[in-house]
């Protein structure tokens, strides 16, 4: 060290004379050391570290001193190493412990300084090998309470914690807790239940973890802390949002905000927080830049662990907006993060749980449960309440998809009961809405039996606590579909059609695949029938143009009939030669070593349920002959089989073609028309029922909006026009192709400018740019205007890139891996974003 440096550091008038004698010295020693710990204890780390500056260049005699260190310069030197930890100069924390060794004032098994190494390793992650040297030396440790004792016990709650072994945790840190508070050292007890309470709040025990920051809160306030102060306003924060209190969480998280001032590694968990907080409420592109720039924040930084709650809940703001496999990738990649920290710790276990929710999402319901199971087990382990009771109610809404409805209901009220113990009041929300759902898709599908009555009136009451709690937190994303479910159920509760399957109500994105839009008189007509239809077993022939829907409709009689819990399997009638697609429906008999080995087809893997043939047109001949023998005979004949084999499916099939023409020329069974043509549902084309358009384009935006979205916010007076005259040839498929465009565009900042285009081909409705005039346009450079009309799949803007590239000091390559991307990939979005720019 120079020995100008303290001088450097501080004006002349706080500068102390230089003592004369060693008396006088050791004097001063004690006095400055009094004083840089009142400092350090009131959270300015930077005044205490200027008083220490002073205190090691008195005279020669300090920084030369030689003989074994004792009371105020030692208690001085272990001082200076914890301000250099509050400030987070961990590198210029380990070379002062070098160094003060080096000199005498430290000796070499000091266990003070120890413990300051420890509290490096912990904050660079490495907390097995903390995990064993605490208990190493704890095992050693006699005699009464002493701080470093208390310090030991602190890190090694710590370790354990981050290694997801809460429970043992526990103890550790409240033991530290209470002997700080002993032996009167304040900084350090707010410090331990600070950390106290984010254990508990790890637990899911909300309430405990709010006391135990808010113990810490009011110490750091006392000691005029203003970083801890800021820690604990983050936390409260969280308690605040798990609880459904976003206004509360998002207010103390800017009180965190203001109180930083280039704390980049705690700035980037507040905008963490923050992200989340206003993916609760809907506000799903302002979560996606908090969490973008908290991962560039993170990653600057080098801590691992916020970057993968960063990316965690960058996927949570994609599943949320029904981008299932973006969230995936997000969710992946922060896996490897996670697994890295700790195999098995929380963020693994949260991880899991959202893979699991996602397949669900997906229709992969199989897949998801072996998955939920895995997270479920972890939870427990972890002994984490709150996220136990989360991943129950995902296991209850995979239970009633795979048609387990008792177990699928058990599971929510189990996850509801454990949620409102902990006053989780969002996610108690949430479990209500879902286990309402259940409840009616249950009776909807002839599963209630004689207790239909009592599940709808426990879908009712369970929705409107639902809707009563979404009314108190702030609407949200889920308000409509709440709205949506408690009408629905109330109209059939006072009207008395407790136990009759019914068409189910149209909600957004989260509803069933049975729902379907229908204003026209005609599609409400062919509703009629599919709901009439489900009751039997008999065959049904769904006609229509292409996307129109059949294979909806085809799914609405499957999950509405007594076979809803059984398989769905679908065959596409044109997708292979007429050996392989009969192998594919009737399974074959193979000869092996150990002699012929059935392989069952599509048709033994529905038993019990439903299959459905698209595109019963192409079906070759011999295998409709084999069909009309499973009709007339429920029986079939594997290829290669000399036995028939029996089965109890029903047969749903579709055709664009008009089948009658069809067997007017030959290429199609008569008898197998007859006994198709008694159960017909003609499904109309879109151009024939225009009054279901405008619903039609309101179901497809409030689904990737995940909020009630209406057409005429996206769309102008003339975009309307044209649809309303335009002939659908694509029918409701093009309806929705045009919804994805018009939502993407708005997203990406580009006006949603729909026009009917006229060609020697036909009229097409097509995306152009802005006219003169044009809604939300504003005249530019002709650079700005390029700016506006690109777009690429990313979800980017110009402006959030270039932020981003501004903040990276032009590093595009910093950029591109902050994104997950190449940089030939980031040079593409800018290309399109802005090209020639």
């Amino acid at each position: 060290m120079r020995p100008d440096h303290a001088s450097r550091l501080s004006s002349p008038a706080d500068r102390p004379p230089v003592p004369a004698g060693r008396g006088a010295t050791a004097n001063v020693v004690t006095r400055l050391h009094d004083e840089a710990r009142k400092r350090y204890l009131a959270g300015d780390t930077g005044r205490a570290l200027r008083i220490l500056d002073r205190l090691f260049n008195l005279d020669g005699h300090l920084r030369t001193r030689r003989t074994p260190p004792v009371g105020s310069l030692r208690d001085a030197a272990i001082l200076r190493g914890w301000c250099y930890i509050e400030a987070k100069r961990h590198e210029r924390c380990r070379r002062w412990l070098d160094q003060a060794r080096d000199q005498g004032f430290l000796g070499k098994d000091d266990r003070a300084a120890a413990v300051l190494e420890l509290n490096l390793l912990l904050f660079s992650e490495d907390y097995a090998t903390v995990q064993d040297r605490a208990e190493q030396m704890l095992s050693t440790a006699d005699g009464p309470p002493t701080v470093v004792l208390a310090e030991l016990h602190l890190l090694l709650g710590a370790a354990l914690r981050w290694q997801g072994n809460t429970r043992q945790a526990v103890s550790h840190v409240e033991h530290a807790c209470l002997a700080f508070g002993f032996l009167e050292e304040p900084g350090r007890e707010a410090v331990a239940a600070n950390f106290l309470g984010w254990t508990y709040l790890t637990m899911g025990r909300l309430e405990e973890g709010r006391r135990w920051f808010d113990k810490s809160r009011q110490i750091n306030a006392g000691l005029g802390a203003t970083l801890r102060l800021a820690q604990n306003y983050q936390n409260l924060a969280i308690v605040c949002y798990k609880q459904g209190q976003h206004r509360r969480a998002a207010d103390l998280l800017k009180q965190e905000m203001d109180l930083l001032d280039g704390q980049n590694d705690m700035l980037s968990r507040a905008k963490i927080a923050l992200g989340n907080v206003q993916r609760l409420e809907g506000k799903f592109l302002e979560a996606r830049s908090q969490l973008l720039e908290a991962f560039s924040l993170a990653e600057e930084t080098g801590l691992v662990r916020e970057q993968a709650l960063a990316l965690e809940f960058l996927g949570d703001v994609f599943r949320d907006e029904g981008q299932l496999p973006e969230a995936g990738q997000y969710y992946e990649r922060a896996m490897v993060l996670a697994r890295r920290l700790a195999p098995r710790g929380d963020l693994v276990m949260e991880l899991l749980r959202r893979e699991g929710e996602c397949l669900d999402l997906a229709g992969r319901h199989d897949e998801a449960l072996h998955v939920l199971n895995d997270a479920l087990l972890l939870c427990r382990e972890v002994g984490d309440g709150y996220e136990t009771a989360v991943t129950l109610r995902c296991l209850g809404v995979n239970a009633a998809n795979l048609g387990r409805w008792s177990q699928g209901v058990d599971h929510l009220r189990s996850s509801l009961e454990t949620l409102a113990a902990l006053s989780a009041r969002h996610e108690s929300m949430v479990t209500r809405f879902h286990l309402a759902q259940v409840l009616q898709r249950q009776i909807d599908t002839g599963n209630g039996g004689a207790r239909s009555e009592r599940l709808l009136d426990e879908a009712w009451k369970t929705a409107l606590a639902a809707q009563q709690t979404c009314d108190e937190l702030g609407k949200g994303p889920l308000s409509a579909e709440i709205d949506g479910l408690v009408t629905g159920l109330a109209r059939r509760k006072f009207a008395g059609q407790e136990a009759a399957p019914r068409p189910a109500v149209f909600t957004t994105r989260r509803a069933p695949s049975s729902r379907v839009v229908a204003t026209s008189s005609a599609m409400q007509e062919a509703l009629r029938r599919c709901d009439g239809f489900a009751g039997y077993d008999n065959p049904v022939l769904i006609t229509g143009e292409s996307g129109t829907g059949k294979e909806l409709l085809a799914r609405r009689i499957h999950e509405i009939s007594s076979r809803s819990s059984k398989p769905f399997i679908r065959v596409d009638c044109a997708s292979n030669g007429p050996g392989v697609l009969a192998r594919e429906i009737f399974g074959q008999v193979a000869g092996r070593d150990d002699g012929p080995t059935f392989l069952p087809g599509l048709l033994a893997q529905a038993e019990g349920g439903t299959l459905l043939l698209c595109g019963i047109e192409d079906l070759p001949l011999p295998i409709q002959d084999k069909l009309l023998r499973l009709f007339q005979e429920q029986v079939y004949r594997a290829e290669g089989d000399a036995r028939d084999r029996r089965c109890s499916v029903r047969i749903i099939a579709t055709t664009r073609q008009d089948l009658g023409t069809l067997v007017a020329r030959g290429r199609f069974r008569a008898n197998l028309h007859f006994r198709l043509r008694l159960m017909a549902v003609p499904v109309p084309p879109l151009r024939l029922r225009p009054e279901d358009l405008v619903p039609l384009l309101e179901h497809f935006l409030t689904r990737l909006e995940g909020s009630p979205l209406r057409a005429r916010a996206l769309f102008d007076f003339q975009a309307l026009e044209a649809m309303a005259i335009h002939h659908w040839p694509g029918n409701v498929a093009e309806v929705e192709a045009i919804a994805q465009q018009a939502w993407m565009n708005r997203n990406l900042g580009r006006p949603v400018v729909l026009r009917r285009i006229e060609s020697p081909m036909g009229a097409t409705l097509e995306f152009g740019p802005a006219t003169e005039g044009a809604a939300g346009v504003t005249a530019g450079t002709e650079l700005e205007r390029q700016v506006i009309r690109s777009s690429h799949p990313s979800g980017m803007t110009w402006s959030a890139l270039m932020a981003l590239i501004e903040k990276a000091d032009g590093n595009k390559s910093k950029v591109a891996k902050h994104l997950g991307i190449s940089r030939i990939t980031l040079y593409r979005w800018l290309e399109q974003l802005a090209p020639g720019s």
